[in-house]
């Protein structure tokens, strides 16, 4: 999702993927993408979005390969990254919504900002799939992705999406069709975690290793209430012995 020459040809078939919970049926729409000087290309594949090394995706079944080593600046590569509290609880309130509705997943991009090295955002996209338990990105969303990643001057590492009835490990589908070094963010309705994952190469095989998330911010709170002002004495009748008060 940035700058630089795409490659790969356009994809657009239908499978089906019992990886999770529920049988997903899995839409693949063909677009590409650009991406930033160290992110060579992103491309649309198996529900979600794909860079040379950042595939988004939720799951998927085809067999296409891609290259295992994309060209990324040494300095992308991290061990911990913040989520503003913002965008962690959007997150999570939209995942609840979307499961509500059916079991329906929330999909995105993770972008971070030229300034800021640590911190992601997420850029919501609709989910253009009617199936439960799966999403897709329609070209529309594609093209709107890679046009604001541009004007931000924002690079595009990876993808999130929502688990509604599972954990948030990602499955081996996930793995075996993201780029190496690609991010995942996934948030689990069923147990409220929001974990962030790479994607490594280790013998020949992908493997996820779990990135630390930091969410960063305090939650907004209502205005402390006013210290209450001192109460007068409440007036009593005059008992007997009681002194006259002062003129």
């Amino acid at each position: 999702m940035e700058r630089g020459p795409v490659t790969g040809p356009p994809i657009a078939h239908t499978r089906k993927s019992t990886s999770g919970p529920a049988t997903r049926k899995i839409v693949y729409p063909a677009e590409s993408l650009n991406t930033n000087s160290h992110l060579r290309s992103l491309r649309f594949c198996s529900a979600g979005l794909a860079l040379t090394g950042v595939l988004m995706s939720s799951a998927c079944e085809h067999t296409r390969t891609y290259e295992d080593r994309p060209h990324l600046d040494p300095n992308w590569i991290k061990s911990s990254y913040q989520l503003p509290l913002e965008e962690n609880l959007r997150l999570k309130r939209e995942a609840l919504s979307a499961a509500a509705e059916g079991n329906r997943e929330i999909c995105g991009a993770i972008l971070q900002h030229a300034d800021n090295n640590e911190t992601l955002e997420l850029f919501f996209a609709e989910n253009a799939s009617i199936q439960s338990h799966s999403f897709e990105l329609s070209a529309p969303s594609i093209r709107r992705i890679r046009k604001v990643a541009k004007h931000q001057e924002s690079s595009i590492l990876g993808s999130f999406h929502s688990h509604p009835t599972s954990d948030a490990t990602p499955g081996r589908n996930d793995i075996n069709h993201a780029g190496v070094l690609s991010l995942l963010m996934i948030h689990s309705v069923k147990t409220g975690q929001t974990r962030l994952w790479q994607v490594v190469l280790r013998d020949g095989i992908k493997k996820a290793r779990e990135i630390q998330l930091k969410v960063i911010g305090h939650r907004l709170r209502g205005p402390s209430p006013l210290t209450p002002s001192p109460r007068e004495p409440a007036l009593r009748s005059p008992l007997p012995g009681d002194k006259p008060p002062d003129s």
